[in-house]
């Protein structure tokens, strides 16, 4: 399985190179630069800077696609004049890059871009399409577009790789949304249009298929998804399905990747009350049940059948659990919001710990990272929970959504069968060790003038990026863990 990870950061630029650190310099407003990074079957294999440099005409601008080795060293350039460009997305496959940007066109017609090029910076390929975007409302028709207004895709764009095959590509505008399949070559092979509407989509590829996860049901804040499965050959719709548990219950999604393990597609998340649907945000809701317990959804493949792995609090069956899914030991419920699968065929949902103190009045507080384990044969266990960054005490109908500054990202390690979690709390940074279950680093956010952010990056490593506000300039850095 070859999967993208990506993170973008957009800045003008002139840029420094030193081993293993760029730095990125504020030059000029047009000029600007978005960094992504590259990965391969899951690990780390170099990195993208898309700049945008001066402009050519009162359309156009000159664009620079410089290609990185995973110690941001440079070893491919490609140099093109475009209207005006922003980069949406990023995928990999068999040594192909494959860039998916929109065109806006100040007056005249929009277009998404689509670029092949091989990690030497040969341009392989191109593919245009006339699409309707949604313009920012400071646009004037028949004046020049500002650089930094754009045009913007209504339901965006999303490219995942098709393991020997390819890649898969989504978008929707104000109009319709399609599906489109290009091979390796660049050549678009398949084109569908997606007639079912949704709120959001999300799509996910193995070597057989394609998925397409759409919010539909606006009744469910947290549910009402149903999953749409095409071939990954010819886009033939072969399946389609609410995301309901045995019982019609709705499922709420926190994840939606593909295994470490077996590069299968799955799904996992919490099973919605079906009498708690809309009560969800505070923290008096979390003491009525919102949610019945978690679950994991296996997607199979052509020769294996999809699987439904539901764990239920109500089931009593999980020491230290009690029915309404509050962890006795800790005296914490969790704010899920994440989830992961490691080598073994566990899924480790992530989320907050929220815990009630009694001082008269009920109070409570957001404070640990928590990590609990489902197993294959169903069983829940606390896995961890770590000290990070804490809230003041507030009341039963304070909005969790608004408190809770801890938001989750895996990283898997193919080659040592690692799984980490950067939890990005409000002060501070933290990587957690899944496998070892314990913090290996913890970084502060701000340091005087410069802003910290914390990103994957090669096998035992993590990217740094310091941003110094005095002295206008971001460095980005590869550092050991």
């Amino acid at each position: 399985m070859k999967k993208m990870l990506f993170f973008f950061a957009v800045l003008p630029v002139a840029c420094v190179l030193h081993a293993q650190s760029k730095v990125f310099k504020e030059v000029g407003e047009d000029i600007s630069t978005q960094i992504k990074a590259i990965s391969q079957d899951n690990a780390m294999v170099g990195y993208l800077a898309f700049t945008r440099l001066e402009r050519a005409d009162a359309d156009s601008f000159n664009y620079r696609v410089t290609i990185m080795d995973e110690n941001l060293n440079d070893i491919g350039t490609v140099n093109f004049r475009q209207q005006n460009l922003e980069l949406q997305v990023v995928s990999f496959e068999q040594n192909v890059l494959c860039l998916g940007y929109t065109q806006t066109n100040a007056g005249n017609t929009n277009h998404i871009l689509v670029q092949f090029i091989d990690l030497n910076g040969k341009m392989i390929n191109t593919y245009y399409r006339e699409v309707r975007l949604t313009m920012p409302s400071a646009y004037v028709r028949g004046r020049p577009l500002p650089a930094n207004l754009m045009g913007f895709l209504k339901f965006g764009m999303q490219i995942r790789n098709i393991p020997n095959g390819g890649f898969g590509l989504f978008y929707g505008d104000e109009i319709k949304q399609y599906l489109l399949r290009f091979n390796i070559k660049g050549e678009l092979t398949h084109d569908q249009e997606v007639t079912a509407f949704g709120q959001r989509y999300y799509l996910r590829a193995t070597a057989a298929y394609l998925y397409l996860l759409i919010k539909t049901d606006v009744h469910v804040p947290e549910g009402g998804y149903r999953l749409y499965v095409y071939s990954a050959k010819d886009l033939n719709n072969e399946n389609n399905f609410d995301l309901r548990d045995a019982a019609g219950d709705w499922l709420k999604v926190l994840s939606f990747e593909n295994d470490p393990a077996t590069g299968d597609a799955f799904i996992a998340g919490c099973i919605i009350n079906p009498k708690r649907e809309l009560h969800f945000v505070t923290a008096d809701d979390y003491s009525y049940i919102p949610y019945l317990g978690l679950f994991t959804l296996d997607l199979g493949g052509p020769d294996k059948d999809m699987k439904a792995n539901c764990s239920y609090w109500s089931d009593k069956k999980f020491p230290g659990i009690s029915d309404d899914g509050w962890f006795t030991a800790k005296e914490f419920y969790v704010r899920y919001t994440a989830a992961v699968r490691d080598f073994s065929g566990n899924t480790i949902f992530a989320g907050t710990a929220l815990t009630e103190k009694q001082t008269g009045k009920d109070k409570y507080k957001l404070s640990d990272g928590v990590f609990v384990r489902q197993e294959p044969s169903g069983n829940v266990v606390l896995d961890n929970s770590v000290p990070c960054d804490e809230t003041k005490l507030f009341g039963p109908t304070g909005a969790l959504y608004e408190l809770d500054k801890k938001n989750f990202y895996p990283v898997t390690n193919p080659d040592t069968r690692t799984n980490y979690m950067i939890i990005d709390d409000e002060q501070n940074i933290y990587v957690y060790n899944i496998n070892a279950r314990r913090v290996m680093r913890r970084i502060q956010h701000k340091d005087g003038n410069i802003k910290i952010d914390l990103f994957p990056a090669k096998e035992g490593h993590v990217m740094v990026a310091e941003y110094n506000r005095k002295e206008k300039y971001t460095r980005f850095s590869i550092e050991a863990l």
